[in-house]
């Protein structure tokens, strides 16, 4: 038999977008933890949570998948990585806050599924079919158009709606007298919800909208939460409409757990119970953790002679060694946020630098270290954008760099900071060492003295934990290399 090689196994890649793209199978290595995907078909849930990293964009890469083996489902994935929010300040309403930009998120939901519905070869009334193509046609000039490309036509207030009334008519005929022109979307958003529904009350296909990257472009101010808070609140409200129908559509949103706490609106707790799913991948650092399950399921799903052992046997083999006395699911673990993200990076770095190699070794597990550090540094800096200014991230990284403990009391690093004040303008060190606590740059550690035993708290293991400025902080393992520590 031919020796086992690293670079024989494939464990996906960081970003489930280029997954998608770069493995043409890529759903035979997709890995349903918690049965996430059967949770997402379930008609009250809608939306998806995680933190960065956590795999929500493969989840929703996987559902497209799985439609394309049904010709009854159809899929659509839209992007909001290039979209200004600032454009929707242009369609803000009388609408109580937070509640302005629900008129025009209905009007691009609209849209969305008409579209999906002009592509729909299965649908039986063509006359009307044929009408909503020409209102397209009339307005947009295009099927191939974006939210971006949506928004900036509409804006321009000259849609024309007239053959939405004709579908609406009795027999498909306008009175002779009836006029109309170019006006506001707004005097055919009710008409454009009618002939949608109209058309998918009468198909027997199966629809999903799924809108993601829509933290690409996070700020924590007033604006963006209320934009997407009314996107929330209108997809709510779209989805319960088509379920009183019992039409079989529904659009997804793909929302960052850390963005989506910051929203405080009163329909939001209700929401949050029923509609959404979380993505979490626990709190164990032992071979039992979902993500060293993830780990040897890729690894046996492209690899015949790994698919013929057992679990247990195959992480034997990749990880046959401790490092340095630790045993290798612990210093992997440790090293990562518990996110899918992150420990495919760690062992993706091994196997190209070491694509020969038959097993994780603590050599390279050893070497690659800082490698993977200047990776965790740069993500959580990039998670951070939008709750904390670049500048007060930079400089706090600058002074625990220069400060230079990985264990430290407040207080004593107030002393340092104070001392240094002039390198450090413009700090509030308290509330910014409270938020590198929540994205885990620090963390607490203490002693039980009954259990006569220490133990750590990080915010990515317990969501609720907060930062305790009387006990010791911990920098985080993943960080230390790259802050030089």
């Amino acid at each position: 038999m031919t020796k086992l090689r690293l670079s024989d196994i494939y464990l996906g890649v960081n970003d489930g977008k280029k997954e998608a793209l770069y493995k043409q199978d890529f759903e035979k290595y997709f890995v349903d933890y918690n049965n996430n995907y059967t949770d997402i078909l379930k008609p009250e849930k809608y939306i998806i949570l995680g933190r960065k990293g956590a795999g929500k964009t493969i989840l929703a890469e996987y559902i497209k998948k799985q439609s394309e083996n049904n010709a009854l489902w159809f899929c659509d994935i839209k992007s909001y990585k290039d979209f200004r929010f600032h454009e929707l300040i242009n369609f803000k309403t009388n609408d109580i806050s937070p509640n302005e930009y629900t008129s025009i998120w209905r009007w691009i939901i609209l849209i969305d599924f008409a579209k999906v519905i002009i592509e729909d070869n299965g649908i039986q009334d063509l006359e009307n079919k044929k009408k909503l193509e020409v209102f397209f046609k009339e307005n947009y000039y295009s099927l191939d158009i974006d939210a971006k490309k949506i928004i900036e036509i509409t804006k321009g207030g000259k849609i024309n709606g007239s053959i939405l009334k004709e579908i609406l008519q009795i027999g498909g005929e306008l009175n002779k007298q009836t006029k109309f022109s170019e006006s506001s979307y707004l005097t055919y958003l009710e008409d454009l919800e009618k002939v949608v529904l109209k058309l998918l009350n009468n198909s027997k296909s199966k629809y999903t909208l799924i809108y993601y990257e829509l933290d690409d472009r996070f700020q924590n101010d007033e604006f963006y939460k209320n934009s997407i808070i009314s996107l929330i609140k209108t997809t709510d409200s779209i989805n319960c409409e088509l379920l009183s129908k019992r039409i079989d559509a529904k659009v997804n949103l793909l929302i960052r757990s850390d963005i989506f706490s910051l929203f405080n609106d009163t329909d939001l707790n209700k929401i949050k119970l029923t509609n959404t799913i979380n993505i979490n991948w626990g709190d164990r650092v032992n071979i039992d953790s979902p993500l060293i399950h993830l780990v040897v399921q890729k690894a046996k799903r492209s690899n015949q002679f790994l698919n013929q052992k057992s679990d247990f046997e195959v992480f034997k083999t990749l990880f046959p060694q401790d490092v340095k006395g630790v045993e290798p699911s612990r210093f992997v673990l440790e090293r990562t946020l518990f996110r899918p993200r992150d420990v495919i990076t760690l062992l993706n770095l091994i196997i190209e630098k070491y694509p020969h190699s038959s097993y994780f070794g603590w050599k390279g597990l050893i070497e690659l270290k800082p490698k993977y550090s200047e990776y965790l540094f740069d993500e959580i800096r990039n998670e951070m954008l939008g709750h904390v200014s670049q500048h007060e991230i930079d400089l706090v990284f600058k002074l625990l760099k220069n400060y230079n403990h990985h264990f430290f009391k407040f207080k004593d690093l107030k002393d340092y900071f104070e001392r240094q004040q002039k390198h450090y303008p413009g700090i509030d060190l308290e509330k910014i060492m409270v938020s590198f606590f929540q994205f885990n740059v620090i963390g607490n550690k203490w002693f039980n003295k009954f259990k006569n035993k220490e133990y750590y708290t990080w915010s990515h293991r317990d969501t609720k934990a907060e930062l305790d400025f009387d006990k010791e902080i911990v920098i985080h393992l993943g960080l230390r290399e790259q802050l030089s520590m």
